[in-house]
């Protein structure tokens, strides 16, 4: 049952967290058996999409049964691949999951996944690239509405439809980093949280010290802060303080590994 922040956050076993070390740049839409795209589906999608405003369309389909297409989205290409009548594209169990009203079983679910093409996947976590494919990957979404959920690579989340599709949107347009979602964050017994997945963003992960005067909610608040600050401004090279409004925090980079450390600098 969904738990944590605004009833959005869903922590799995802690078991599954081994699984998130296998990781991938794509991003996944899954379907019920039966109801997975074929390449004639998702041409329609973009040209309605594209009617709607996004600069986006497909440039290679390969002959016969297409079970994968190249499409150009904003001058950056990608690859969509999976699509019926082919085999499904891996899907994964996540280690969070975002938005979901009740459980969804994934063990009979098919996947289609959306990453970028050979020549950009070197820069796979630059903000032109990321910010291009989620306004893709959201109109596909919204296109194909038998899609049962959202799996980002990276971060090894799973995110509801509606959830993913009005958090990155609302990105895109000028609001918050959807760090729940596009980040996970893991707490520890010590009450901090770390995050999974804000490296593919900055390069490094980061671990937010707790307080066992704080609730886990409001803790996870600060975190998603801090993660929207980290990617609007760039990777952590040197100690620097956070305004976080009614409070100030300090942020280090660890001397090991890429990981920086973020405290509550002490008051009077």
């Amino acid at each position: 049952m969904p738990n944590g922040l605004d009833g959005t956050m869903e922590m799995l076993p802690s078991a599954h967290m081994a699984e998130g070390d296998q990781k991938t740049v794509g991003l996944s839409l899954l379907f019920h058996p039966g109801d997975r795209p074929d390449a004639d589906a998702v041409e329609r999608v973009i040209a309605t999409a594209r009617e709607n405003g996004l600069f986006a369309n497909v440039t290679l389909r390969p002959q016969g049964d297409a079970t994968w297409l190249e499409i150009l989205a904003s001058g950056l290409t990608f690859d969509l691949l999976g699509l019926e009548p082919g085999e499904s594209t891996c899907v994964r169990e996540p280690i969070q999951r975002f938005g979901f009203e009740e459980d969804l079983a994934l063990d009979a679910l098919e996947a289609i996944e959306l990453i970028p093409s050979g020549h950009i996947i070197a820069g796979a976590g630059l903000q032109p690239v990321v910010r291009v494919m989620m306004g893709l990957a959201a109109n596909i979404a919204l296109g194909l509405p038998t899609a049962r959920a959202v799996a980002w690579g990276p971060a090894n989340t799973l995110m509801e439809p509606g959830y993913f599709c009005r958090m990155v949107l609302n990105w895109l347009g000028g609001g918050a980093f959807p760090a729940l979602g596009l980040t996970a964050l893991l707490p520890a017994q010590d009450g901090s949280l770390a995050s999974r997945g804000l490296a593919h963003f900055t390069g490094h992960e980061m671990q937010l010290e707790g307080r066992a005067d704080e609730l886990r909610a409001d803790t996870a608040k600060l975190a998603v802060r801090v993660i929207d600050h980290f990617v609007r401004n760039g990777a952590v090279t040197q100690p620097q303080r956070i305004d976080a409004g009614t409070q100030v925090l300090i942020a280090e980079p660890s001397q090991v590994g890429k990981l920086v450390f973020v405290w509550r600098e002490a008051t009077g």
